[in-house]
């Protein structure tokens, strides 16, 4: 009795035949590309905002080759209708290829060429892998290359991510300003080296939380210039022989329709097609903020330490149960959560760093790469701001009673007073206060006197 192949398609390359399940979107491409990475778990699909990006770009390109003649009508209008569903989040399981990947991007490429071309065969009423009616190569990937589109679509990418993660800074800062402006007028000691220093207002610290968190926005949204550069209509090594202005023209203005973003040429194609130093800038820029953060939730942390054999300072609002074995301790999960979203950034920017670097000639095979770390470091981030706007600062509390307390010790005053009365005076009256000679009875010959220069 013959077997029953009725749930295969047979599909053909320059290697050979392989059965691909009838139904698959996804083409031999993929199948041998999903076969031969198949090492982290991770696949396209995880890349939600590449995917889309890829959509934009393929929709963009099938309206430029019908505006020039190059593709019919019916095979422009059913390409941009997948690229919708791919848009609307559909057809994730045919995501197959690994993320870590050789080729430079090549098998994501084709993994959404081979979609786009089956689920398009499909709405034109073939069967899936009748490639003579809607071709993968042909074309859904007329006019492109993977050097241009991978390139242009991760750039895209992280454009949008960029505005995610300004959003959530503005709603980060905004908490630690709220707070800054309610203890505006409340004072705390300062600590230097750990030890203690001067009084100072509760409000500057958080404000300068906020302030810095902004500035290093700044830093990283300056990247979004070069970012805008894209190299799509460069192909495969972006040379004027594979150059074609009328396409390039046409390409980036749907572009920039359909995404409302404000999008040029790369100056230089050539070099557009292996140089990443906008994306090594964006990772140090994601990097500094990470540092930052990091920073800010070690301080917190501390500040929030005990309640009753640390600094007790800071009340962090209690989210979950920190130890079985010990009733109603709570631990600081949230800004420790944060810590370790740091790390990884940290982290992702020296790999980001070390595949920049490592390509060669007139192609970077290692986008791939990049584009997992940066489309990570830069999601992680997004919500590492917002889950630590939400579930801790907003609820943070201030003891104001222990930081009132610790100002209170004599050589907390006396570091106040030195610039009233000079070091020595400060530290003689200090050490006169007791119960029986508060300071407010010791301070009045002080008074009248101008601060010391």
């Amino acid at each position: 009795m013959e077997p029953d192949r009725s749930w295969v398609r047979l599909e053909t390359d320059a290697l050979g035949s392989r059965k691909i399940p009838r139904d698959a979107l996804y083409g031999i491409h993929s199948l041998r590309a999903s076969e031969n990475f198949n090492v982290s778990g991770t696949t396209l699909a995880s890349l939600r905002p590449l995917v889309k990006a890829f959509a934009l770009v393929k929709k963009a390109a099938a309206i430029a080759n019908n505006r020039l003649g190059l593709l019919a009508d019916e095979k422009a209008d059913v390409i941009g209708r997948v690229c919708d569903e791919l848009l609307a989040g559909q057809h994730a399981r045919h995501l197959i290829v690994d993320v870590f990947q050789g080729g430079g991007g090549t098998s994501s490429h084709m993994n959404l060429n081979e979609i786009i071309a089956n689920r398009g065969l499909e709405l034109l009423g073939y069967t899936c892998g009748n490639y003579e009616h809607l071709h993968p190569v042909d074309d859904v990937n007329l006019s492109q290359s993977t050097t241009d589109v991978h390139s242009t679509a991760l750039r895209i990418a992280l454009l949008f991510e960029l505005a995610e993660l300004e959003n959530a800074v503005s709603g980060l800062t905004e908490s630690f300003a709220a707070k800054g402006l309610a203890f505006k007028d409340d004072l705390k000691l300062a600590r230097t080296h750990l030890m203690d220093a001067v009084p100072m207002k509760i409000g500057e610290e958080f404000a300068a939380f906020s302030h810095v968190l902004l500035h290093d926005l700044e830093n990283t949204l300056a990247m979004r210039a070069g970012l805008s550069q894209i190299n799509l209509g460069g192909t495969i090594a972006g040379s004027s022989l594979s150059d074609q202005p009328a396409f390039t023209h046409a390409v980036i203005k749907e572009l920039e329709t359909l995404t409302s973003l404000s999008l040029m040429p790369a100056h230089d194609l050539v070099a557009a097609a292996w140089n990443m130093s906008d994306l090594v800038g964006l990772s140090a820029g994601l990097k500094r903020q990470a540092i930052t953060l990091s920073k800010i939730c070690n301080d917190l942390r501390l500040l929030a330490s005990g309640p009753n054999g640390g600094i007790g300072e800071l009340s962090l609002p209690p989210v979950q149960a920190g130890s079985p074995q010990i009733p109603g301790k709570i631990n600081p999960v949230i800004p420790e959560m944060v810590n370790q979203v740091a790390f990884q950034i940290i982290g992702s920017d020296v790999a980001i760093s070390l595949a920049a670097e490592a390509g060669q000639l007139q192609r970077n095979p290692f986008e791939p790469m990049l584009a997992h770390s940066l489309l990570g470091a830069t999601g992680m981030l997004t919500k590492a701001m917002k889950t630590l706007a939400k579930q801790c600062i907003d609820g943070l509390v201030v003891n104001l009673g222990r930081s009132r307390g610790v100002l209170e010790h004599p050589d907390t005053i006396a570091n106040g007073l030195v610039p009233f009365i000079g070091a020595d005076d400060a530290y003689a009256l200090a050490q006169s206060i007791s119960p029986d000679k508060p300071l407010s009875a010791l301070l009045g010959p002080y008074l009248a006197r101008k601060p010391k220069s």
